[in-house]
C-alpha cells in the first residue's frame, strides 16, 4: 500500500479501499502516507466473525443414530449407491445406469488402460469436439430430505484446460442446485480423491452430474464415485443452531443429563469433511442401549472451494463488527467504511433467523440497516458504502440465489439515501444504475475486476451512465493483486476516453 500510494495520486486517484484488518504497528504509516498523497481513507469492515459457530447453518432433521457400548453412532437409515460408480459396466463406451452421457465415442470414453479401481475408468478427452463444450454423465439418485451427504470421487487429468472438473447434485428437474462446493483440479495431476459436502434441502429425487460445462482440451478420466450420508460433521454450537436428541416415540432427551455436550473437535466450517463424530452417553441417563435416537442439528455449507456466509441475526456478530469498526476507527479514523454486504451465498436458514419470520429480502434489509446504525454510533460523520449485488434486483438479490432460503428481492429496502454504493457488475455496463440512482442513492463504478487493462469498458460504462444522476466516482478493483493497467485504467475512469 505504502509504495503503491504516491503512484496512485499521481494516476489522480483521490481514496484507497483496504481491509480493516492492519497491524497495529502499521496503521501510523498508512495514515501519515495517504495523508502526504492526500488519499481518503476507506475501511473494509463485517469481515465475518471469529468464532467458527456462527457462520450460517442449514438443518439436518432427524438424523439416525443408534446406541453401541455407551454412544450413539450415525447409521443412515436409507443408504444411498452410486450405480456404476466404478464404471466397469460399460458397452462400447456408453455406460450402464448413465442414462445422460454426453457424446459418447467422441468426448466420453470407456477407458480400459487407466483405472484408479477395478479395470475400467470414464474418460473424457478434447472436450472442445462437443458443440456446447459439454462432457457430461449423470444418474438419478434417491435422497433423504434435509440431510447431510458426503461425496468421494477420483480424479486424473492431463493437460486439461481448463481444469474445471466438477461434481453437481440437481433436483431431478434441475431447477434448484444442491450442491455448491467445489474442488480444485490442476492442468495435469494422478489420481487424487475430492470429497462434496452437501445438504438435500427438501429435495428427495435429484441428480448426481459429473464432468466439465466448458471444457476445450485435454483429458480427464473419473471413478470409484459414492455417495454416503453423514452425520454431525461440522455441527455448529450456538443460540440460533439447537441440537435435539429425541427417540423415535418423540421423547426429547436432555443435554448434559442424558449425554454429553455434542461438539465436533474438529469443527472447521472451511473443511467439508472430516470423522464423524459420535454422542456420548452419560452414566444414569434416560437413553438405553440399542436405542433409535433421531437427531437434528445444523451445520455449514461451503461454497466453491472455501466460502461460507457468517449469520444474519445473531447478536454475537454484531458484537463482533462494532469491535472491528471501533478498532478501524481507533487506528485509523477513516473517512469512511464499505460494508461486506456481498455473495451472502448461504442465508435465512437457521433457527434464529427462520424465527423472524422474514423473507431472505428482509432479513437482509434489516441487517443492513442494523450494520449501518452501529457504525453511525461509532463514526456519526463517516460516509458508509456498501457493495450492491446483494441489494440489486438485476444481480443477486433474486430467488433461488445459491442456499438462500426465499427470495432475496426487497433486500434493498434497507438502505437510506445516506449509503452508498459501490457498484460491481460492469458486465451490465450501467443499465442497474438507474434503479440505485431512482432511489437517491450515490454510486462508485467498481470497475477493472482484473479485465480492463486497458480502460475500454469503465469509459463505456461512465460513458453509458453520465445521464445518471449520483455517479461519484469509479474504483479501480483487483482481486488478483494485479496493478500494472492502474495509471492507464485511470486515464480512462478520469477523462471517459
Amino acid at each position: 500500500m505504502l509504495e503503491r500510494f504516491p503512484r496512485a495520486a499521481a494516476a489522480g486517484y483521490n481514496g484507497v479501499v483496504f481491509s480493516s484488518s492492519i497491524a497495529e504497528t502499521k496503521a501510523p504509516a498508512i495514515k501519515q502516507a495517504a495523508a502526504s498523497n492526500h488519499l481518503e481513507l476507506i475501511a473494509i469492515v463485517m469481515h465475518g466473525v471469529k468464532d467458527r459457530n456462527y457462520v450460517e447453518g442449514v438443518p439436518a432433521r432427524d438424523v439416525l443414530f443408534t446406541v453401541q457400548n455407551g454412544k450413539a453412532v450415525h447409521h443412515p437409515d436409507n443408504p444411498i449407491h452410486v450405480i456404476n460408480g466404478d464404471f466397469e459396466m460399460a458397452s462400447s463406451n456408453r455406460f450402464k445406469s448413465w442414462p445422460l452421457q454426453d457424446d459418447d465415442g467422441v468426448v466420453s470414453f470407456a477407458d480400459n488402460q487407466v483405472a484408479h479401481g477395478g479395470k475400467t475408468s470414464l474418460r473424457m478427452e478434447n472436450i472442445g469436439r462437443n458443440q456446447s463444450h459439454h462432457c457430461r454423465v449423470s444418474q438419478p439418485i434417491k435422497l433423504q430430505p434435509y440431510r447431510q451427504y458426503l461425496i468421494r470421487v477420483w480424479v486424473k487429468t492431463e493437460n486439461l484446460a481448463p481444469a474445471d472438473a466438477e461434481v453437481k447434485v440437481l433436483s431431478a428437474d434441475a431447477g434448484r442446485q444442491l450442491s455448491f462446493q467445489t474442488f480444485h483440479a490442476t492442468a495435469t495431476q494422478d489420481w487424487k480423491s475430492h470429497e462434496i459436502v452437501f445438504n438435500s434441502m427438501g429435495i428427495s429425487d435429484a441428480r448426481l452430474y459429473l464432468g466439465s460445462w466448458d471444457g476445450r482440451s485435454g483429458k480427464l478420466w473419473w471413478d470409484d464415485v459414492s455417495i454416503e450420508e453423514i452425520g454431525l460433521v461440522n455441527v455448529l454450537r450456538r443460540p440460533g443452531c439447537p441440537v435435539t436428541v429425541r427417540d423415535e416415540n418423540g421423547t426429547i432427551y436432555e443435554e448434559g443429563r442424558d449425554y454429553e455436550p455434542i461438539v465436533d473437535p474438529l469443527l472447521n466450517p472451511w473443511q467439508g469433511f472430516h470423522q464423524e463424530p459420535t454422542i456420548k452417553l452419560k452414566a444414569g441417563g434416560s437413553i438405553t442401549e440399542g436405542a433409535r435416537l433421531r437427531v437434528s442439528y445444523y451445520h455449514p455449507l461451503i461454497v466453491y472451494q472455501d466460502r461460507v456466509t457468517v449469520c444474519l441475526s445473531e447478536p454475537k456478530v454484531f458484537d463482533t463488527w462494532r469491535e472491528e469498526v471501533k478498532r478501524a476507527e481507533e487506528l485509523l479514523h477513516p473517512a469512511g467504511f464499505l460494508m461486506s454486504h456481498d455473495e451472502l451465498r448461504v442465508a435465512n436458514q437457521c433457527a434464529l433467523c427462520q424465527s423472524k419470520h422474514m423473507t431472505a429480502g428482509e432479513l437482509l434489509a434489516w441487517n443492513v440497516k442494523a450494520a449501518a446504525k452501529l457504525i453511525r454510533d461509532i463514526r456519526p460523520d463517516a460516509e458508509i458504502w456498501v457493495w450492491s449485488d446483494m441489494l440489486d434486483p438485476m444481480h443477486n438479490a433474486v430467488d433461488n440465489y445459491y442456499a438462500v432460503n426465499g427470495t432475496l428481492k426487497g433486500s434493498w429496502e434497507g438502505l437510506d439515501k445516506d449509503i452508498g454504493i459501490v457498484n460491481w457488475h460492469g458486465g451490465l455496463q450501467g443499465k442497474n444504475c438507474k434503479f440505485f440512482a431512482d432511489r437517491g442513492l450515490r454510486q462508485i463504478l467498481s470497475g477493472y475486476y482484473d479485465h480492463d487493462e486497458d480502460g475500454s469498458r469503465i469509459a463505456k460504462w461512465l460513458d453509458n451512465t453520465r445521464d445518471i444522476p449520483g455517479i461519484i466516482g469509479a474504483m479501480y478493483t483487483t482481486w488478483e493483486d494485479r496493478y500494472d493497467a492502474m495509471d492507464k485504467w485511470a486515464k480512462k475512469a478520469w477523462s471517459g476516453k
